[in-house]
């Protein structure tokens, strides 16, 4: 359940259930938000470990639209397209706009990606062998890898304000990348 809390005096504005628990065991009702909230204009992004990617209007709580994708990880948002990497492995974009899945990658299954970072024209993603990928935000392919060292990537990469994308593996080796022209 996500909760809107006044700034001036805490008292609830708005209450919404993202994913509702199911299952015959406590690991399988798990129902969790994980993941980074993304406010992004009026508009809020969350995912659910339980299979649900959720957009709601930021003001009342009302849901845009839902998506059956679950993930540990959160959600990248750009200004046509909310990315997320789930539970499997498989990085998605899907529409802001209508929730519907514009393209999904599966070649980095069973990887444990991070959140998505958006790098210039690319979604980036870390994983548990220490790796970062380059994925193309108009058609999802992946066009570029590199290895951190050995451990592995367990924040999300930021991008600063600059454009340069910073990472760091469990090991604590530091990464920094511009794009080139």
């Amino acid at each position: 359940t996500l909760v809107a809390l006044r700034d001036e005096d805490g008292l609830r504005v708005w209450e919404q259930v993202i994913a509702e628990p199911d299952g015959r065991t406590e690991l399988d009702r798990m129902a969790d938000i994980d993941g980074e909230v993304v406010l992004d204009g009026d508009q809020l992004f969350v995912v659910s470990y339980h299979d649900k990617v959720m957009a709601l209007a930021a003001a009342t709580g009302q849901p845009l639209w839902t998506h059956d994708v679950g993930s540990y990880a959160g959600v990248a948002v750009t200004a046509d397209r909310v990315l997320v990497s789930d539970k499997s492995g498989d990085v998605w974009a899907l529409d802001r706009a209508t929730g519907n899945s514009m393209w999904k990658q599966n070649v980095l299954e069973y990887r444990q990606l991070t959140t998505p970072a958006i790098h210039g024209d690319f979604a980036v993603v870390g994983d548990l062998e220490g790796y970062l990928h380059w994925l193309k935000l108009d058609t999802g392919d992946v066009v570029g890898r590199d290895r951190i060292e050995g451990a592995a990537v367990r924040g999300s990469p930021r991008v600063s304000a600059e454009g340069v994308l910073f990472a760091i593996s469990n090991e604590g080796k530091f990464a920094a990348y511009r794009l080139g022209n």
